[in-house]
């Protein structure tokens, strides 16, 4: 369901029309042998009022909106300039520090994954040395003042540590995975507060073309009271009250433009731009999951704060595993070649190599390794806390989101069958307007239930969309549908963040 448009009026009668029966009305009127000179100038008020009001329905019935004017004509689009949402949102992605921030994050820990990794690969060391050396033997008489030189290559492989290196290699993993939920997570944010941004400024947009319409509309009911004042048929109470209801609607359109002109400087503080006019967006409800219980189901595989959540706990809990594989020994292999010249005095060049199998075992540290096991196990118990914390959270989010989804179409078919309702009371009286059964004040106090209810109209159906799209953020689908797919780039290169496994929709 794309937004509600501006509604026209109901049809108006041909003017043509509408005069002859005027004039057959007229004629019975002036058969009244009591009162002929009131008669006509009743005739003739009928005549000049069905005239303005001919041109004032016309007016209504052509539907055609009027842009209000902004406080800042010269900081606006160019006439007839839209503003693209989706272009908006990506380029806002590319330049956003939070984003930029969680992509070095994720940098990080990426390249963490090869420090941990590193563990499995050998490790070469190389020591050289030279400078002078001074030997004075202790039961001898020749010392010796020589330059003394070596160097050592040592090499060393892990064979065996109980699990400790691949858990490490886990564990950095794990982090990467919930980096990359982060980045994903802080992208529907911004995409959510920007599309939510963009549908305040459409409804904003919408009021002041309503209202301004409203106002014409007034404007040749209050001519039509002027006239009919003229010719003694209304009193000046009459035209004081229409023209408190004019000022009122101006009062109105004033307040509108206010709210229209701060939206955009919202917008703006959040794009760095000021936008153009406002388009439709495509209705959510064809990318929404059928109901709630629906959407609960998607959340274990969606929901990025969940899922950053999930796998904190399981880098958690490969800690807690490569901490334990410290109460066990490790087996490696090291290699030794040393070179010595001179050394503790005239020795010459001496070489020798050595290849080994060792294992260290660490017998006692104080406790230190079991009280940081113990630290690690109460992390765990709060991870497992936190993941059932932010389920149950996600859990209600949806359902409160599914509730409000389900109010405003309720409401939305309620209004509806209001404006549905009030085009026919306007088309009605405005009939037995032409007849003389009818005053003006009713035609405008019908006139004004029908803004009214187009009013509500736009603002429910903007709270129906705030409502859908809040669901696509939790279930990591806004950014897709606001962006029609188009990918984040860095460098040229597309940022590639983690996405649903399945697509977020009804027919799932």
């Amino acid at each position: 369901m794309t937004a509600p448009p501006v509604p026209a009026a109901p049809p108006a009668a041909p003017c043509g029309r509408r005069m002859a029966h005027r004039t057959k009305t007229g004629g019975i009127l002036m058969s009244s042998p009591s009162r002929p000179a009131r008669a006509g100038h009743r005739l003739g008020a009928v005549l000049l009022a069905g005239a303005v009001l001919c041109g004032a329905s016309a007016a209504v019935a052509q539907d055609a909106p009027v842009v209000a004017a902004p406080a800042d004509p010269a900081a606006l689009a160019r006439p007839g300039e839209s503003e693209p949402l989706r272009a908006a949102i990506v380029e806002l992605l590319r330049k956003n520090p939070d984003i930029q921030i969680a992509l070095a994050r994720q940098d990080d820990a990426r390249y963490a994954i090869g420090e941990a990794r590193a563990a499995y690969l050998p490790r070469v060391d190389l020591s050289l040395a030279s400078g002078p050396e001074y030997v004075l033997p202790y039961q001898a008489t020749d010392n010796t003042m020589l330059r003394r030189s070596e160097g050592v290559l040592t090499l060393h492989q892990n064979i065996w540590d109980f699990g400790a290196t691949i858990n490490d290699v886990k564990r950095a993993r794990a982090a990467f995975s919930s980096a990359e939920w982060n980045t994903r997570e802080q992208i529907e944010r911004i995409a959510f507060e920007t599309t939510a941004a963009y549908l305040s400024l459409l409804e904003k947009q919408r009021t002041v073309e309503l209202i301004e319409e409203e106002i014409a509309t007034q404007a040749k009911m209050s001519r039509t009271i002027q006239v009919q004042k003229d010719l003694g048929l209304t009193t000046a109470a009459d035209v004081s009250r229409a023209q408190v209801r004019q000022d009122n609607l101006q009062a109105q359109l004033l307040d509108a433009q206010s709210q229209l002109q701060q939206q955009r400087e919202a917008y703006r503080r959040l794009t760095g731009h000021l936008p153009g006019r406002a388009t439709d967006l495509p209705a959510v409800d064809t990318a929404l999951p059928a109901d709630a219980d629906a959407a609960v189901q998607m959340i274990e595989d969606h929901n990025p704060e969940l899922a950053q959540a999930v796998q904190n706990r399981r880098s958690i809990e490969r800690q807690l595993l490569s901490q334990k594989a410290s109460f066990y020994p490790r087996i490696g292999l090291d290699a030794q070649a040393n070179l010595r010249n001179e050394v503790m005095g005239r020795t010459g060049r001496n070489e020798d190599a050595r290849v080994v199998v060792t294992l260290s075992y660490n017998i006692l540290r104080g406790g230190a390794d079991y009280a940081l096991m113990r630290r690690i196990e109460a992390r765990v118990r709060e991870s497992d806390y936190e993941v059932d914390r932010v389920r149950r959270n996600v859990e209600q989010d949806l359902r409160i989101d599914f509730q409000s989804l389900a109010a405003a179409n309720d409401k939305m078919a309620t209004i509806e069958s209001q404006v549905a309702a009030a085009e026919k009371v306007v088309t009605l009286y405005r009939e037995q307007f032409r007849s003389g059964n009818r005053s003006v004040f009713d035609l405008l106090d019908t006139q004004q239930a029908l803004f009214q209810a187009r009013l509500n109209r736009l603002t429910n159906y903007t709270q129906k969309q705030v409502s859908g799209l809040r669901v696509l953020q939790k279930l990591a689908g806004l950014f897709d549908f606001v962006s029609g797919g188009q990918p984040l780039t860095k460098y040229g290169r597309e940022i590639v963040v983690p996405r649903p496994p399945a697509r977020v929709g009804p027919n799932l």
